[in-house]
């Protein structure tokens, strides 16, 4: 690869064609007949939009409320935290478990009947138990909402009960979902098909819960994660996927089929979309010009991954723009930072990375001796100089002597 000029840094755009080896991709498909009234396809580990349908529309969005509910648990709560069902949550109608109000239960029970069973009182038990309060609950919803990028999004409550003001957006609802599919738990409960918790009213003190979500036991790689409905929401899924180490979410809101279109959108997702490495840790990607060292320049190094999706219906298709600085004095050390990458698509950045010199670069000698010696040379000849002209004025003083009158 060819040297950076000395006279600024430079971007190098480096095609898809001239990266890494990656596998090769599938045989390119129509995406699928998608009726919800909003939908989007996201992929887990990039944030890769693959598949959307008015995903900015904020619109009534039910239970899958819940997973924000689940997600600010597991962030601020342990899960043997013991939880005390309040009149206010015993008094929820809806699904529930029909607590009653003063009984206790841990917090990992209550987070197992909100994702499994979609109970309502035990969403509001949490929220209390959190903020004290479900309108404090919501301030914290809205708040983590705003930290997620998830902006088309309001919450009023922490279960979905209709509510006008309480509103989200496909897209919003794959943001959270990506963010609590980080924690295990969450991940274990989702992907679920029933579990057994201990209730206080049940008389052997465990209560099975059978998941709402009945796309788990149509497909292999489905592993997750929430229904919901209500009649002004429609019928609403949040669906997830793995597949050789690939993980995507399908939101559908308002769907007249939505196991059908979930099932859909994955297997689209899976079938015309491939995960493609750009970059890893070690690859050189670049020299970056070095002065007055004993070397031109110097490898430029990647120090992390840049990993994205490519595939169809794609705006804009995924390049690498490396940035190196120079020229840079010597000595250089190794791992010294000499520019960045960044993955990126359009004006989107994706990813970036620093990278650094992947040797050292002594100072080189000669330069040194060459400034010295001309140095002394330029000192040699002023003094030169200055010599014949102290010679000349002497001499010319002499002669002024000589012509004086005795």
């Amino acid at each position: 690869m060819r040297c950076i000029p000395p006279a600024r840094p430079l971007s190098l755009l480096l095609g898809v064609t001239a990266l890494l080896a990656c596998r090769s991709i599938p045989a390119f498909s129509a995406p699928p007949p998608i009726q919800a009234r909003a939908a989007v396809l996201l992929d887990v580990e990039t944030g890769t939009v693959l598949f959307q349908q008015n995903m900015h529309q904020s619109r009534p969005f039910a239970s899958t409320t819940k997973i924000m509910t689940a997600l600010l648990a597991l962030e601020n709560c342990s899960l043997d935290d013991l939880v005390s069902m309040s009149p206010t949550a015993a008094a929820v109608q809806g699904s529930s478990l029909y607590l009653d109000a003063g009984q206790v239960m841990r917090l990992d029970d209550l987070l197992a009947a909100v994702l499994l069973r979609s109970a309502n009182d035990a969403a509001i038990a949490i929220a209390e138990h959190i903020s004290g309060s479900v309108p404090a609950f919501a301030s914290l919803m809205n708040e983590r909402a705003r930290q997620l990028g998830a902006t088309d999004t309001h919450f009023v409550n922490p279960h979905g009960l209709h509510d006008r003001d309480h509103r989200s957006s496909a897209y919003d609802l794959a943001l959270i979902t990506r963010r609590a599919l980080e924690h295990p738990r969450f991940r274990e409960l989702v992907a679920a098909e029933k579990l057994d918790i201990q209730v206080p009213t049940d008389p052997s003190g465990l209560r099975r819960l059978h998941n709402h979500n009945k796309l788990l036991r149509r497909a292999d790689f489905v592993d997750g994660v929430k229904t919901g409905y209500v009649n002004e929401s429609g019928q609403c899924l949040v669906a997830s996927g793995t597949e050789d180490g690939r993980q995507l979410v399908a939101v559908l809101l308002d769907s007249p089929d939505i196991y059908r279109e979930a099932l859909s959108l994955l297997r689209y997702g899976f079938a015309d979309f491939d995960k493609k490495v750009f970059a890893e840790p070690g690859d050189a990607l670049g020299r970056a010009t070095i002065r007055g060292g004993t070397e031109p320049s110097v490898s430029a190094v990647c120090q992390g991954t840049l990993v994205t999706v490519v595939g169809p219906d794609l705006a804009d298709q995924p390049r690498l723009e490396v940035t190196l600085n120079g020229p840079l004095p010597a000595p250089v050390a190794q791992g010294d930072p000499v520019g960045q990458v960044r993955l990126v698509a359009g004006r989107t950045v994706l990813a970036r990375a620093p990278l650094v010199a992947g040797q050292a670069i002594s100072r080189a000698l000669f330069p040194i001796v060459a400034v010295w010696t001309l140095r002394s040379l330029v000192v040699v000849v002023i003094l030169a100089l200055l010599i014949r002209q102290y010679a000349k004025a002497v001499q010319a003083n002499r002669r002024r002597r000589l012509r004086l009158p005795s």
